[in-house]
């Protein structure tokens, strides 16, 4: 049985690829794609008997994969974040593991896909998979995302609530936090794997550089025909305008209105 698996960490995918080749099951990779617009182009013109796809991609959600294209072939979705479970099930969706993996749940899942294949789901499977969506639907909006921070203040470790954040400002391979009173924390991460676990009600990824909350906007400038310049407070030790470019000003305002 041939298996794609769309993945663009190369620890979580080696680590997929090696529990797979465990299984009892005669599997074979076919192919690893590694982002969205590679998965498309990909299936354009192939196909496999099963996909086992991570949500959040670098150049976008898995999702726009599924929603581009006709793709009948059934869906294994793999994330850290289990608030995508409901959206993932509206695809061809056999199941939904959460990262890290685990070997008994892989198998579990697999053995799920081999009786929707051959029409042997029993009613209990599907009575436990609307009990999942049933519950997931009532995880309060506050236990999806990140609230607290854990930085470094001198000799001292203290967690910062998301309240507290004016923004990150990414610099070469640091990241650091600024706090809304003006201070300033060097926080172990990185934007984009940061821009995943964070509140869209609440920050927004301007540009490489910034992912900013609501409240820290000072002033929103016409920069040029197609860009727009945002004024935050407090002001970043950092010379150059804050940017938005034209692909993400509707997307950008879209969040202001909401």
């Amino acid at each position: 049985m041939e298996v794609v698996i769309i993945e663009d960490e190369d620890l979580a995918a080696d680590s997929l690829e090696k529990l797979l080749l465990q299984t009892p099951y005669d599997l074979v990779i076919k192919k690893r794609l590694e982002s969205v617009s590679e998965a498309i182009d990909w299936f354009r013109t192939h196909h496999c008997d099963l996909i086992f796809s991570d949500v959040s991609l670098g150049d976008g959600d898995s999702f726009e994969i599924f929603e581009a294209l006709k793709i009948d072939t059934p869906i294994i979705f793999t994330t850290a974040f289990d608030h995508y479970a409901i959206q993932s099930f509206q695809f061809q969706a056999i199941d939904y593991l959460l990262k890290p993996y685990n070997r008994s749940n892989l198998n579990r899942a697999l053995e799920k896909f081999f009786s929707v294949t051959n029409r042997k789901q029993t009613t209990q499977d599907s009575q436990n998979l609307e009990n999942l969506i049933n519950h997931l639907s009532t995880i309060p909006e506050i236990n999806k995302y990140q609230t607290r921070f854990l930085i470094s203040k001198g000799d001292a470790l203290v967690s910062i609530n998301s309240e507290e954040i004016a923004y990150f400002m990414a610099d070469d391979k640091s990241l650091f936090l600024f706090t809304r009173k003006g201070e300033v924390f060097l926080y172990d991460d990185t934007l984009s794997n940061l821009e995943k676990k964070l509140s869209p009600r609440d920050f927004f990824k301007v540009n490489r550089k910034f992912i900013i909350r609501h409240n820290s906007i000072k002033s929103i400038i016409k920069y040029s025909q197609s860009r727009l310049k945002v004024e935050l407070q407090p002001v970043p030790s950092f010379n150059d305008p804050i940017l938005i470019s034209a692909k993400n000003i509707q997307s950008f305002k879209d969040w202001l209105n909401n």
